[in-house]
C-alpha cells in the first residue's frame, strides 16, 4: 500500500479540498452522516481507519465520547488536526498504516469506520479481518468500496488500460460488488444491516437513480455490518 499512501500524500491539500467543492465529496459526507446517525452511539468509542482530513472522524465525534483516528499519510494527519481542533479533547491521532500491530493493542471500539481505504489494500479482507478484531460486542463497522456494477467504474478500467488514467486506478488493489461483500460478511460471522450506493457518476446517475438502478450508476457503495 506504500505507493498509494505516496499517491495521497502528493495529492493531500487537493483532496481535503474536494469536500468544499466537489459535489460527489459532498454526497459522500451527507451519506455517511446519516449513516453516523443511525449507527454512532452517543458516548461511545469509534475507530476512523484511514482518516485522511479528519472528516469522519469529526461527524463521529459529534456523539462518541472518543475518536481513535490513524492514517499511514503524515501529510493527511497534518490536515486531520487542523479538522479537529474543535474536538481535540476527543480525538486520538496516530501515524499508523492498516494492520499495524501495536495500534490497537486489545482495544474495542463500538464503531469503526473505513471510507475509501480498503481499495487500496492488497488484501482487503485480511484487513476487514484486523478491523473486525476490534469491533466490541454489538458494534457495528462501516465501511465503503468501489461498485463493480457500476458501467462507469467499467469504463474507467477500460480507459485506465488503455491510457494510463485516471492515474489513482493504479493503486486499486480491489473493486467489488455488493453481493460477494455480503457474501464474505456472512463467511466471517457478520451480518449486512445496511447498505447505500453513492458517488454519482456523470450522465449515468441522473438517468439510473430515478429508476431505482443505482447500483449500475454510482460508483461506490457503503455497507453497515454486525457480527452475529
Amino acid at each position: 500500500m506504500s505507493d498509494a499512501v505516496a499517491w495521497h500524500t502528493a495529492i493531500a491539500h487537493r483532496f481535503a479540498d474536494r469536500y468544499n467543492h466537489s459535489p460527489a465529496f459532498r454526497e459522500r459526507e451527507v451519506v455517511w452522516r446519516g449513516l453516523l446517525e443511525r449507527y454512532n452511539k452517543p458516548g461511545g468509542h469509534v475507530l476512523d481507519a484511514g482518516c485522511g482530513s479528519g472528516i469522519m472522524a469529526a461527524l463521529a465525534a459529534e456523539r462518541a465520547s472518543h475518536v481513535l483516528a490513524f492514517d499511514a499519510s503524515s501529510a493527511m494527519l497534518t490536515l486531520a488536526a487542523n479538522t479537529l481542533r474543535p474536538a481535540a479533547g476527543k480525538v486520538e491521532l496516530q501515524l499508523a498504516a492498516m494492520g499495524d500491530r501495536t495500534l490497537l493493542q486489545g482495544r474495542s471500539f463500538d464503531l469503526i469506520l473505513c471510507s475509501s481505504v480498503l481499495e487500496y489494500v492488497d488484501d482487503w479482507w485480511s484487513a476487514f479481518d484486523w478491523l473486525g478484531s476490534a469491533l466490541a460486542p454489538g458494534g457495528t463497522i462501516l465501511f465503503s468500496m468501489p461498485n463493480g456494477q457500476s458501467l462507469y467504474r467499467r469504463a474507467e478500467r477500460t480507459a485506465f488500460r488503455l491510457t494510463g488514467r485516471p492515474a489513482y486506478y493504479r493503486h486499486v488493489r480491489a473493486v467489488t460488488v455488493l453481493f460477494d461483500v455480503e457474501r464474505g460478511l456472512h463467511q466471517r460471522g457478520f451480518v449486512l444491516e445496511d447498505s447505500h450506493f453513492y458517488a454519482s457518476a456523470p450522465v449515468l446517475s441522473p438517468v439510473l437513480r430515478p429508476l431505482g438502478l443505482a447500483r449500475y450508476s454510482d460508483t461506490l457503495f457503503v455497507v453497515a455490518a454486525r457480527r452475529i
